[in-house]
């Protein structure tokens, strides 16, 4: 599929191994208005999206540094994502330095609306050229509809610029990843989204059924309204998977229970399983609260070893508040009890639990059981002759003076 040598080799990824990917926030800034986003009313202001068009990108240094410590953890890739990240002022900067310097594969997350205009500072005609000439490896454009009239009615943006991109890339034969969030105002559109997806260089598409979480929770009603009812959401969702599937796209499901979508447990991705996926990521910032100091904490990361994770995360699921996860009566007998994640609190408050039908049979206790089943291989883009030689015992010196100092 792709002939563009920023892309020319793969390396498999073991279904179940702690993922290899970081997330590098580049700042919550961004112009768009997403009806569903995450960050809506993250500062408790009535202002949905008053975070968004307030809070200052992250200087470059922290970004810099942020990616230096993803190749002193071992990580090897990174999303970087917002906020809209294609706006950061030194965006061409700070990908030269993940992808040549702290020698990290970065993979940018973006609503695709600036990609194709001039940048004036490189002199490029389109600033996904730029991006390219940086050393940029990859792209995930969030494309969350199949009409230009739905898309903008979403995000407030257009459909097109998207597209334009999208087939730009195709164009030249660099791939790439795309996502969407399904929710109550999409679901009719998601077998157009897959048509249309089927066709373009998209090695792996995302299906991200809205959570009611993070911003959602200072929110009026906490988001439930844009949630569609999983029975709606099902055949769909299943057609959509079928048709991507079919045309040899990888797709992930995030944040469903299982028994809502019977036949893509395969597919179905929870909290429970987010780390240990190569799509996803498995970084942090320590004490980086948006109020007050939205990027004074110190980064790090979740889980160094396998065994840590396994231990804490499933548990930490199940009873931190700010999971928002429900495990109601269907579930005290259901054999995938133990990796599910469960129900938003909220949407089984409105709804109930009679949709939810417990699994019959023994306990199913590993968290990818179903990963096994997937059709689609897992593998991460490489640059040729990835991975270069380090010299181990300089980057072990280095790791410990760094941690000495922190």
């Amino acid at each position: 599929m792709s002939s563009h040598p920023q892309q020319a080799c793969r390396s498999p990824h073991e279904v179940g191994q702690l993922s290899p990917t970081g997330v590098l926030d580049v700042g919550l800034r961004c112009p768009h208005s997403c009806v569903f986003c995450y960050y809506s009313h993250f500062d408790g202001h009535e202002d949905q999206f008053h975070a968004l068009r307030t809070l200052p990108f992250r200087p470059l240094a922290e970004c810099t540094a942020l990616a230096d410590d993803f190749r002193r953890w071992g990580l090897t890739h990174c999303d970087v994502t917002g906020g809209e990240p294609t706006l950061h002022p030194q965006i061409l900067e700070l990908v030269e330095h993940v992808e040549r310097v702290a020698d990290v594969r970065a993979r940018m997350i973006t609503l695709g609306q600036f990609t194709m205009r001039r940048h004036k500072a490189s002199g490029r005609p389109r600033l996904v050229d730029a991006l390219l000439d940086a050393g940029l490896t990859d792209f995930l454009f969030s494309f969350h509809a199949a009409s230009e009239g739905v898309f903008k009615q979403l995000t407030k943006a257009s459909l097109r610029q998207v597209k334009d991109t999208m087939e730009y890339l195709d164009a030249i034969g660099f791939t790439y990843t795309s996502n969407t969030v399904v929710q109550e105002y999409n679901v009719h559109e998601l077998v157009e989204i897959a048509r249309y997806l089927a066709q373009r260089n998209v090695r792996f598409h995302n299906f991200i059924v809205m959570k009611l979480e993070w911003g959602w929770r200072k929110g009026p009603g906490h988001g439930v309204e844009h949630k569609a009812r999983y029975a709606d959401i099902a055949p769909a969702l299943t057609e959509a998977v079928r048709i991507l599937e079919d045309a040899g796209k990888g797709v992930n499901v995030r944040y469903a229970p299982y028994c809502t979508l019977p036949g893509l447990e395969k597919n179905v991705v929870g909290y429970k399983q987010v780390q240990l996926d190569p799509y996803e990521w498995r970084n942090g910032t320590r004490g980086g609260a948006i109020e007050g100091t939205p990027y004074g904490g110190k980064p790090f990361l979740f889980y160094r070893e396998l065994d840590d994770y396994l231990a804490t995360h499933p548990t930490d699921v199940e009873t931190k508040p700010g999971y928002n996860m429900a495990q109601g009566p269907p579930c005290s007998s259901c054999a995938l009890r133990g990796i599910c994640d469960g129900v938003d609190r909220d949407y089984a408050a409105r709804h109930g639990w009679d949709e939810f039908v417990p699994y019959a049979g023994e306990p199913v206790r590993e968290l990818t059981h179903f990963r096994h089943a997937n059709p689609r291989p897992f593998e991460m883009l490489q640059r040729s002759g990835w991975p270069a030689p380090r010299d181990e015992a300089a980057e072990t010196e280095t790791a410990t003076a760094m941690e000495a100092t922190a």
